[in-house]
């Protein structure tokens, strides 16, 4: 049932990201041809102060998520209610903490923008985008039930539905109207509709949710959960300064249009990222179950592999985004929208080390080593702030993605998978910095071997050239290097097995 689970997870998670990338491509052509590249870098503007707002969302729902692993594997209903009830209460006061942090904020907006170039109702936009953000809180906390109980393909398939019919209509908009007012409006009409029919879900899976809800933690059960709550904590805060502050350096020392040819890369990179992400997301669940019931030695053995699939998937889009992406943007906006290679270099490398720490962010989160270094995070956001700052002032951009690799680099990227191998697989980590570095080699090898041979032209028959050399180099590389090692052979045997099964079904269907 946990790869039953996790499989559908996985396809239901990547269909949507599908459906994104198409539809998030042609909203933000839309955007840049009706309202100009001015409010593309507003809204990457907004989308990262408003993440610096989570902050109080406190680590909530990977707490909550993580304490509801073993009540829903033993099926304690009351202690299922308990943890749902202090998430309800906890999410209706980080909402309305949100908005009052938002409202502070407000009358100070004007003045994080470097340039002068003019965007209307900028007051009203900013409004429009913490409504937006606000409304969730009031509704998400539900959701919890179905990521821990392994569902989370149930929320993905709603989600796809509404993707497609809020981007088209927000691409008629933009065309008809060209008002970007009406287009956040919009925005906030079917976050809320959306949000209302996956509680509604959620009433139907699981009945007693909807239940009159009473139900408490005792003081031990209380004491454990802010105990973690805490430490992760401090993790979000780390987690939103390193992703959060890079458009707000960037549009306070650069401008706003650097903003906006930034966020170009990033709805490409960060599309790409959550599609990958989705994959292994979807395997928390399955993964917070394995460790309240398996022996270490299975434990571990699945860490490699995730880490094994992490290395390969991420070494090869970053392989695919060093070459295409700017032939693509050429072709999609035009040679003014690129950056060069200094730039790119630093925004793939962050790309690269944020993905290969997923495999130990999935076991410090599923294995509940929240307290473990718990004060690393705010270093790690302190260093990111400042080396940040420093560097955008002598090398421009590269310097603000350069400060986030650091800061990763002298935080998370060693001390995590410590922590992980000392007191869950209770051995020895230079096996997996050793591994690091090698995936490391072999990507960089791959991006060589690959632009020796791809000149980078931007016509369309030379970008499909590359996209060939791209994905047949590096799968070939990795290959004759892993092809006999125990994570590749596992993986492919899993494969095999699906495609058997989809197989015999399809012959089953034919028969009947």
């Amino acid at each position: 049932m946990r790869i039953q689970n996790s499989i559908k997870n996985i396809f239901f998670g990547l269909t949507g990201q599908f459906i994104s990338i198409f539809m998030g491509f042609a909203v933000r052509t839309a955007l840049i041809y009706t309202l100009g590249i001015e409010y593309t870098g507003i809204d990457g503007l907004f989308t990262s102060i408003l993440i610096m707002l989570s902050l109080a969302n406190l680590g909530f729902d990977t707490a909550i998520i993580y304490s509801l692993y073993k009540p829903l594997a033993s099926n304690d209903i009351q202690k299922i209610k308990a943890f749902m009830n202090l998430y309800q209460k906890a999410y209706r006061i980080i909402g309305l903490i949100v908005f009052l942090l938002g409202m502070i904020l407000y009358p100070f907006i004007p003045n994080l923008i470097h340039d002068e170039q003019a965007v209307n109702h900028l007051n009203v936009i900013y409004l429009l985008f913490l409504v937006n953000s606000v409304s969730s809180y009031y509704f998400v906390y539900k959701q919890a039930i179905i990521i821990a109980d392994q569902k989370s393909y149930i929320i993905s398939k709603i989600h796809n539905h509404f993707i497609i019919i809020s981007n088209i209509i927000q691409i008629l908009i933009l065309l008809i109207t060209k008002n970007y007012i009406l287009l956040l409006s919009f925005q906030v009409f079917i976050r809320i509709i959306e949000n209302v029919y996956i509680v509604r879900k959620v009433h139907t899976l699981y009945p007693f949710i909807k239940e009159k809800n009473d139900v408490q933690l005792n003081r031990k059960e209380k004491k454990v959960f802010y105990k973690n709550l805490y430490a992760l904590f401090l993790y979000k805060v780390s987690g939103v300064v390193i992703n959060g502050t890079d458009n707000i350096i960037i549009a306070k020392y650069v401008g706003i249009v650097q903003v906006g040819i930034y966020s170009n890369y990033l709805l490409i990179i960060s599309t790409l990222s959550t599609f990958i992400s989705h994959i292994f997301y979807s395997l928390n669940s399955s993964v917070g179950n394995l460790v309240v019931t398996e022996e270490i030695e299975k434990k571990y053995f699945l860490f490699r592999v995730i880490h094994f699939a992490n290395f390969w998937i991420y070494g090869l889009c970053t392989v695919l985004i060093w070459n295409l992406i700017n032939p693509f943007i050429i072709i999609w906006l035009g040679e003014e929208y690129i950056f060069n290679k200094l730039i790119l270099f630093s925004i793939l490398l962050n790309f690269l080390t944020t993905g290969m720490q997923n495999a130990s962010t999935t076991y410090r989160e599923t294995t509940g080593l929240f307290n473990k270094g718990k004060y690393r995070p705010i270093i790690a956001a302190l260093i990111n702030i400042i080396v940040s700052v420093i560097l955008v002032q002598f090398i421009g951009i590269s310097g603000v993605f350069i400060g986030t690799v650091i800061s990763r680099l002298c935080t998370y990227f060693w001390y995590d998978p410590l922590i992980i191998y000392k007191y869950i697989f209770k051995r020895s980590v230079r096996g997996y910095f050793m591994k690091y570095v090698t995936y490391l080699m072999l990507i960089f090898i791959s991006i060589s071997m690959t632009e020796a041979i791809y000149s980078g032209s931007h016509s369309s028959i030379n970008i499909v050239f590359g996209t060939i050399i791209s994905l047949f180099i590096p799968n070939l590389l990795f290959y004759i290097v892993f092809r006999k090692s125990e994570e590749f052979i596992y993986i492919l045997k899993i494969a095999i097995s699906l495609l058997k099964k989809r197989k015999n079904k399809m012959v089953e269907e034919k028969i009947i």
